[in-house]
Parts: structure tokens; C-alpha cells; sequence
């Protein structure tokens, strides 16, 4: 019977943490095993079975090694292996009459028949985290309740609640509840069972008059909190509806965020749905900026070429080309405006029914001049999903354009109020001063204005909102500075720019301003 070796130690300075056999791929360092790039479930334990015979390729290994390594010396029956075993070749499309990989050589043990090629460590590095084919998912445990105050219902409730909003983060899966994966303490495990790549975990608690949520995010490659953070909301009726706000105001970009670094350690050709997610990552973390629009628009672009029928890049893309076309961040017309409505229709023709994608399309006909059309479509969105922000906001802004100040505010705030605590809120944002303003509420629209530029320190929408209400209000050297940060975030602003975001009322004051401050 050959004697075990350990295969890492033929790997000179680097260490094999990394086996490839055919499609396979064992990864120790994030403890998966793969198929052409998708993480096949498999027991822990499993794996540990697995890697040991993968590292040994060849090697005639009896019970006793097995017993030794893999179960680290405990007591176990010969039919507990025999199982294990069992479940090794079932994961790897093996069967103990093929025996293709996992051989049973009766009367002394088991051996890896395949050829498999180690990769040390630094190799390894970098390499780690080739998931082509894994898409972002979560799983959200149930959520804790503690305390005298008993919150169990209430607990469940917001369980619930933000289970549904954070489905609407584009490209994330959200795992439908599994009483048994509730009652894992090692998050790792998550990924080789069920493939998710995030855990999120929340308590409630009572103190006082405050309810108080502690929510922690957790990537489960290496079981560590990525993120973590206590709200707290005033108890009462509404106390679920401002946690659930509040929660995913600041989740929502740090999951995004985690989605992009995943997406970077991707090799190969992206496809379509990692351009896609590119795309999104750039415009919710990076800001609404003419690079970032230019080069969203390529990664779209891109993403529908790979995939004609993906409806969610057609109507991000219709969103990119209209309301790049109206603040003059994509400024040629005779294409722009063509091409914002073609991928509008054509994000419809193939998903009229999603709110999404129906606020995505809303907002660009709004942004093209298609109003009353936009309307409808944005209230349809809305009755899909009451929560859609976006929808909100580009609805807020149709009333804007027919003087229905009143009801844009409502919107734009209500709509603010339950987006993502990112860059976006700087556009929206600027939206709500001018109806603000518009309402006769300078210090409101002031107070909306200040709030919009702190979202994004390089747009210049904002800022020009907030030089607009210094100038409603007659301070001339504040309108002054206002219009400076404008310069500095958009020297090239043009006077067209300047009349489509504040009105021609207004327009003409700042310009001539402008004209000065150039000089």
C-alpha cells in the first residue's frame, strides 16, 4: 500500500491550497469545490474528503489515514466513511460503479484515479476568487429579538420587510428562508452548501423609547463582518417602516460595493451580467459624472451586445441616455435622444411588468420630453412596488416639469427617503431643493440643497440647486461661492446646461455671474 504524502510538500516555497482535475477545481482558500466556475454544494466535511484525496493523487489511502485527517482522529464507524465517500463521488458526478475519480481498492482503501495539477499559493492568490459563473447571494437569518421587551412578532415582521426590499438590489439573489441553515454557526458554510456569498444577521431590542437594530453583513469565503452598524428609530407605528429605510439606505451601497471587489477578482472576458453590475457599481458608488456616464454606457452597451434580451441593461442604458442628454452630460442630441428612446422601448418590449425596469424607462421618457407617457408608466411602477425610489423621484420630477410643486416634493422626498444612501441622492436631491424653492421654502430648499452636494463632492447639479436658492435670497457672495464649486466640478458648464436645471427665470442672473467668475 503506498505511503500518504503530503502533495504541498512537492510544491516547493508555495504551499497548494488550489486542485484542478478536468472541470473541477478544489479551493481551500475559500473551502469550495467548483464546476465550470459554479460552486457545487457539498458538506464541509465532505470537502475536507475530498481535498485530502486530491492532494494525494494515486496514494492508496486506508480508513486509518482517513480517520486521522479528515475526522481528525474521533471515533467513527466504517459505514460513517462509507457514506462520506458516497457523498464525495455523488458531488463530483462520480457513482461507486463508475468510480471515475474515487476508486475502491478492495481490502486496503480508496484512491484519486485523476490527473490533478496544485497551484502554490502565490499562484493561488491570485486565482482565489474565479467565480465566473457565481452570482452575489444572500442569505438573511432570522432575526433576533432581545430584551425584556418582547419583539418577537415585530422582529419577524422587519424579517420579512427587508427581505423583499433588498430583492430589488439588481443582480443580487436573496435565498428563500432554510429552517436547517439557520442553526449554522460558521457562515462559511452557507457558501459550500448553499453557494451564498453574503450572510446577513440582525437583533431588535427596546431601550426606553427607541427601538434599536444591530445589523452585520458577512462574507462567508472566510467568515468574517464586512460591515456593521446600529440603528436606532423611535418606537411606535411607524418604527418598522424607519428602520427599514434607514437599513437599507446604508446596506444597500455597502453590498454593491462587496458585489464589485467579487467582480474584480473575476479572470476571463466579463459577460453580460458582470458588465451590467460594472455599470450600476460605477453610477451608485462612483457618482453621476460624464466619465463615469461615458464609460457606463460603454459597459451596457457591451452587456446587451453579449445579451440582446437582457431588458434591465436596456433600461439602465435608456436611463443613462436621457438624463445624461438633459443635464448635458451626454450632449449629442441628434443620437442621444434616439438612442435613450429605442433602448426605452425595447427594455418594454421584452419586461413591462417589472417595476425596475419600469422606473429605469419612466425616468428616461421624463428626461426626453415624453411626460405624460412617462407618467403613466411611473405610476405603474409604483403600484408594482410602492417602494421603488426611483420611481418616486422621476415621477416627482414629471410634476416638476407641469408645476405641480407640491406633489413633486412629496415624491422627491418620500422617494430620497427610501433610496440607497449613495451618489444618487445627489441628483434627486437637487430635484427637491428647486421644487423646494419653487414651493416659496428657501431655507428647506437650502437645507435639501447643502444635504444633495455632501452625496457626491463632484456633481455639480447640487450646487448649482444651492446658488440658485443663495440667489432667491439675495445673498450675492454665497451665490458666488456656490458657482465656483459648479466651475470646479464642471468647468465646461454651458449656459443651456445652466437654464435646463434651474429654469430660464434664473438662468439668465447666473450666467452672467458665471460669465465673471470665469474671467
Amino acid at each position: 500500500m503506498g505511503v500518504p504524502v503530503d502533495i504541498t510538500k512537492r510544491q516547493g516555497n508555495g504551499v497548494a491550497k488550489v486542485f484542478r482535475f478536468d472541470q473541477f477545481v478544489v479551493d481551500m482558500n475559500s473551502f469550495e469545490l467548483r464546476c465550470a466556475s459554479a460552486i457545487v454544494p457539498v458538506e464541509p466535511l465532505v470537502l475536507d474528503l475530498i481535498a485530502f484525496l486530491v492532494k494525494q493523487p494515486g496514494v492508496v489511502l486506508d480508513y486509518t489515514s482517513l480517520i486521522a485527517t479528515v475526522w481528525q482522529g474521533r471515533i467513527v464507524s466504517d459505514n460513517t466513511i462509507s457514506t462520506a465517500i458516497k457523498s464525495a463521488r455523488k458531488a463530483l458526478g462520480d457513482s461507486g460503479k463508475s468510480q471515475k475519480y474515487i476508486r475502491t481498492i478492495r481490502g486496503r482503501g480508496i484512491q484519486f484515479s485523476a490527473e490533478v495539477k496544485p497551484q502554490a499559493v502565490g499562484a493561488a492568490a491570485a486565482t482565489a476568487q474565479v467565480e465566473i459563473g457565481m452570482q452575489p447571494a444572500l442569505y438573511v437569518r432570522p432575526f433576533v429579538a432581545l430584551g425584556a421587551v418582547d419583539l418577537s412578532g415585530l422582529s419577524r415582521i422587519f424579517w420579512v420587510r427587508l427581505r423583499s426590499a433588498l430583492t430589488r438590489i439588481p443582480l443580487l439573489r436573496v435565498a428563500s428562508p432554510f429552517e436547517q441553515a439557520d442553526a449554522w454557526t460558521d457562515s462559511r458554510e452557507f457558501r459550500s452548501r448553499l453557494g451564498m456569498t453574503l450572510v446577513l444577521d440582525c437583533s431588535l431590542q427596546q431601550s426606553g423609547d427607541a427601538l434599536l437594530a444591530d445589523v452585520t453583513l458577512i462574507e462567508t469565503r472566510q467568515g468574517i463582518e464586512i460591515w456593521a452598524r446600529q440603528f436606532q428609530v423611535a418606537a411606535g407605528d411607524q418604527a418598522i417602516e424607519s428602520l427599514l429605510h434607514d437599513v437599507m439606505g446604508r446596506l444597500e451601497p455597502r453590498v454593491m460595493q462587496f458585489m464589485l471587489k467579487e467582480l474584480k477578482s473575476v479572470q476571463g472576458e466579463p459577460g453580460p451580467r458582470q458588465n451590467l453590475l460594472r455599470a450600476i457599481g460605477l453610477l451608485a458608488l462612483k457618482g453621476w459624472h460624464r466619465q463615469t456616464f461615458l464609460e457606463a454606457t460603454s459597459l451596457l452597451e457591451t452587456a446587451i451586445r453579449q445579451e440582446p434580451h437582457a431588458a434591465l441593461a436596456h433600461a439602465y442604458l435608456a436611463m443613462l441616455k436621457g438624463l445624461g442628454h438633459r443635464v448635458g452630460i451626454l450632449r449629442d442630441r441628434d443620437t442621444v435622444v434616439p438612442e435613450a428612446i429605442a433602448a426605452a422601448e425595447r427594455a418594454l418590449e421584452l419586461e413591462s411588468q417589472d417595476s425596475t425596469i419600469l422606473g429605469l424607462v419612466g425616468c428616461s421618457l421624463v428626461d426626453v420630453g415624453q411626460v405624460e407617457r412617462a407618467m403613466l408608466i411611473l405610476k405603474k411602477a409604483i403600484e408594482v412596488d410602492p417602494q421603488n425610489g426611483q420611481a418616486k423621484t422621476a415621477l416627482g420630477t414629471a410634476l416638476m416639469m407641469k408645476k405641480d410643486y407640491a406633489g413633486a416634493v412629496a415624491l422627491l422626498a418620500e422617494g430620497i427617503a427610501g433610496s440607497p444612501a449613495d451618489s444618487r441622492r445627489s441628483v434627486w436631491g437637487t430635484a427637491l431643493a428647486l421644487g423646494l424653492l419653487a414651493q416659496g421654502k428657501p431655507a428647506a430648499a437650502q437645507a435639501a440643497a447643502a444635504a444633495a452636494c455632501m452625496e457626491d463632492d463632484r456633481n455639480y447639479l447640487p450646487r448649482l440647486a444651492l446658488a440658485a436658492v443663495y440667489l432667491a435670497q439675495g445673498n450675492a457672495a454665497a451665490t458666488s461661492d456656490a458657482l465656483r464649486e459648479c466651475l470646479r466640478t464642471k468647468p465646461d458648464l454651458s449656459q443651456q446646461e445652466v437654464a435646463c436645471i434651474v429654469g430660464s427665470r434664473m438662468a439668465a442672473a447666473i450666467w452672467d455671474m458665471l460669465l465673471t467668475l470665469r474671467r
